[in-house]
This record gives C-alpha cells, sequence and structure tokens, in this order.
C-alpha cells in the first residue's frame, strides 16, 4: 500500500469511527449540554469536519468551496486565529444547523478530503492532514466522556 493509500485509508477510518460512535443516539441525544464541560455530540462531529475545512481544504485545495458561511463560526473551538466563534458554555443552544446537516457537512468535506488526497499534496500538507487525523481521535475519546455524561443526565 502506497502513503497516499494508508494516508486515506487512516483518513477514512477516524472520520468513520467518529460517526459510529454517535450511532446509537437518537437525534435528541446530538445537543444537550448540561455542563460547560461537555460539548454536545452535533458540536464534535461539526468541529473535526471544519478543522479540516478550515486547516487543510481551504487553504491548500485549489478552487475548494466553503459548504456553508456559518460552520466556521459554529464549529471553531480555540482557534482564535482563526477567526469568532461559539463560546463553549453555549454550544448546546445550537438548534441549528440540525443533525442531518451536520452529517451532510461530514459527508462534503470528507468526500473532498479524499479527492484532495489523489493529487498528493506535499510534506507540509501531510502533516496538517496528521494532526487532523490525530485532532479527530482526541474529540473521539471526548464523544465517548461527553456522551456517557449526558445520557447520566
Amino acid at each position: 500500500m502506497n502513503k497516499t493509500s494508508r494516508l486515506k485509508e487512516r483518513f477514512d477510518e477516524a472520520r468513520s469511527y467518529s460517526e459510529n460512535i454517535c450511532e446509537p443516539l437518537e437525534i435528541e441525544d446530538y445537543v444537550p449540554q448540561p455542563m460547560v464541560d461537555v460539548s454536545p455530540p452535533k458540536w464534535h462531529l461539526g468541529h473535526t469536519t471544519w478543522f479540516f475545512e478550515a486547516f487543510v481544504l481551504e487553504p491548500y485545495s485549489k478552487g475548494y468551496r466553503l459548504y456553508h458561511d456559518d460552520f466556521a463560526y459554529l464549529f471553531n473551538s480555540y482557534y482564535n486565529n482563526a477567526g469568532e466563534r461559539v463560546l463553549r458554555p453555549n454550544r448546546g443552544l445550537m438548534s441549528r444547523p440540525p443533525v442531518r446537516e451536520v452529517m451532510a457537512y461530514r459527508a462534503y468535506v470528507t468526500e473532498q478530503m479524499l479527492d484532495f488526497l489523489d493529487k498528493n499534496p506535499d510534506q507540509e500538507v501531510w502533516d496538517v492532514i496528521e494532526i487532523g487525523i490525530n485532532h479527530e481521535q482526541q474529540h473521539q475519546e471526548l464523544l465517548v466522556y461527553d456522551i456517557k455524561y449526558i445520557l447520566g443526565n
């Protein structure tokens, strides 16, 4: 397996695993934020998607079109240099976009990323993608903790 194929596989596995973690949830389970230290599953899914859009596709994929202009504001977290954001305690107040739209956003960005990887980006971009994969894996751990806390409440 070549380097590109392996990175595509790792990227796709990470993206799929986040969704698998959330698969047993009901739609209503994606939004609550019972305390400031817990983020809603919907936010985690949007945030990890936004990372790839903001730090890989926008700067490196020629002609990339944002999925939605407001998603950078909604799904940014602490990246002050990347713009304004919803404050952490307010993530559970986001009734929009609906979960189906967040999942469509994920599908769009994942497809764009897989196409982009076929263009053999340079090492600098590979490094950012690697960070993005690790970032998504960190959020998978948080998703499990946060879902347990949400459902436990």
